[in-house]
């Protein structure tokens, strides 16, 4: 008889806590600002010393304020360890690593909408998809 109590109690709480939340705002799509890919992402090592580079395409939407950010995240042996940020579109950044460990950096344009195409309740900071280069 507990068993089933403690059954009813449990699906009445989950009930209660899966309506407790916005569902539109989960539900909603119609953001229609977006950022392309860096491209050629590319590397070059001298010892402990990686220099990653990349270009910043052409088709930048005029809804972003100019110079763009790049983000750079670096997962070392698959453990996320710090995030780079690289201002006024500079196409390179070193980073030192441990040369006996494997990374993956992940590389993403950042871009701030202009006030006159930020959208109410949406944010005004953008990112591209990100662009992976593994080392090992």
């Amino acid at each position: 008889m507990r068993k089933i109590e403690k059954l009813i109690i449990i699906a009445l709480t989950l009930i209660l806590f899966t309506g407790c939340y916005d569902r539109d705002i989960v539900d909603r799509k119609d953001f229609n600002h977006s950022l392309p890919k860096v491209e050629n992402l590319s590397y070059t090592q001298e010892g402990n010393v990686i220099t990653l580079s990349w270009e910043i395409p052409d088709n930048i939407p005029g809804d972003f304020n100019r110079p763009l950010e790049v983000s750079i995240q670096v997962v070392e042996n698959d453990i996320y360890r710090q995030k780079i940020s690289v201002f006024n579109e500079n196409k390179s950044q070193t980073v030192t690593i441990d040369p006996n460990k494997q990374y993956r950096f992940i590389v993403k344009l950042l871009g701030f909408l202009t006030p006159e195409a930020e959208e109410e309740g949406f944010t005004d900071r953008v990112f591209s998809e990100g662009v992976i280069i593994e080392i090992k």
